[in-house]
């Protein structure tokens, strides 16, 4: 095998990948304000992201050129100078998992957030996406424990000479790692499907909308691949490989629906009611594209939902504050409606 042709190879793939994955993300940000819209929590998340990966692909390029010492093993001709690299090398290994796995899981809470906007104001998805934030603490805390418990005594993970043994290949945390990325990707892609395909729109266009929300598939892929089989997953050039492959679709999934809804502009919402003007219609459309059905699911031009209860029709002089949302998936409010009381 050629270690130097592959090492060149997988610097090459982590440039090309870490380029492709912050430029994904700038333009994320860049269309926010071209659109002249105010950054959201989840732009916020991205630009950490950004940061993060400028990271990874500095202590890659650093691995891949001094080693680690899960590289070219067993070796004991090594001079001083390669073991100091080498275990440099390996404390930066260490650290870029974890790097790494922050990054994974600020991706699928930009994906979360957007879909908390999309299904604000339901009984049942609120309840679900508070779980769901839930099981993505607990899986990052998972993953994170792991990636620093394998090895023991702790030194293991850069010691050189003699030989670590094989807590240093990192199995254990590669297998959580990729478990729960596959398990937190699939809840993700499956949380707002119930109501894309009810809502009211030809069955080509809820595909669409079902296809947008479906490229987590992607990454479930990815995940599957990078499962160790056999010895060579665990090599240290394929896990650089295949982990720049997963960054760039992770940046993808959780950045693409919200390039789709920037790809015009924001339609006005300044004449938006209030809720008790809206509740007063009688459910007609009122003039910012508000329509109210009998099971008293207010809808507006974007996919976002937004649940007026009995105990607030009754009441219409409380407060009921709008969650407003930017992703605008759905281009007018005329096919809208049908939608059923989820609590």
């Amino acid at each position: 095998m050629d270690l130097k042709g592959d090492t060149e190879e997988t610097l090459i793939l982590v440039g090309v990948f870490g380029v492709l994955t912050i430029g994904l993300m700038a333009l994320r940000l860049f269309m926010r304000k071209f659109r002249q819209q105010a950054f959201t929590l989840s732009d916020y998340l991205t630009m950490v992201c950004v940061v993060f990966i400028f990271a990874r692909s500095a202590f890659t390029t650093v691995v891949l050129l001094w080693g680690n010492n899960n590289m070219k093993r067993p070796n004991p001709g090594l001079s001083s100078t390669e073991i100091h690299r080498r275990e440099i090398g390996s404390k930066l290994t260490l650290v870029n998992r974890a790097v790494y796995n922050t990054y994974l899981w600020i991706q699928k809470a930009v994906v979360l957030l957007l879909c908390e906007r999309i299904l604000a104001g339901l009984p049942w998805p609120e309840r679900i996406v508070k779980f769901y934030w839930a099981v993505l603490f607990g899986s990052l805390v998972a993953v994170q424990v792991t990636t620093f418990a394998e090895c023991k005594p702790f030194r293991l993970y850069w010691q050189v000479m003699p030989d670590p043994g094989t807590c240093i290949k990192a199995n254990v945390q590669l297998i959580t790692l990729v478990s729960l990325n596959i398990t937190t990707d699939a809840m993700l892609i499956l949380l707002p499907m119930p109501w894309l395909l009810r809502i009211k729109r030809s069955w080509l266009q809820r595909l669409q909308l079902v296809g947008l929300f479906s490229i987590g598939f992607l990454l479930i892929a990815i995940a599957i691949v990078r499962l160790p089989y056999y010895a060579e997953s665990t090599a240290q050039v394929n896990r650089n490989t295949w982990g720049s492959v997963e960054q760039f679709f992770a940046a993808f999934v959780a950045n693409v629906p919200t390039l789709f809804t920037l790809r015009r502009k924001k339609e006005d919402n300044t004449t938006i009611p209030s809720y008790p003007s809206a509740l007063a219609s009688g459910g007609r459309s009122t003039r910012s594209g508000f329509r109210q059905f009998d099971d008293t699911i207010l809808v507006t031009d974007s996919i976002q939902l937004e649940y007026s209860s009995q105990e607030r029709d009754r009441k219409p002089d409380s407060k009921f504050p709008r969650q407003t949302s930017d992703e605008n998936l759905i281009r007018n409010d005329n096919d809208l409606g049908g939608w059923k009381k989820s609590g």
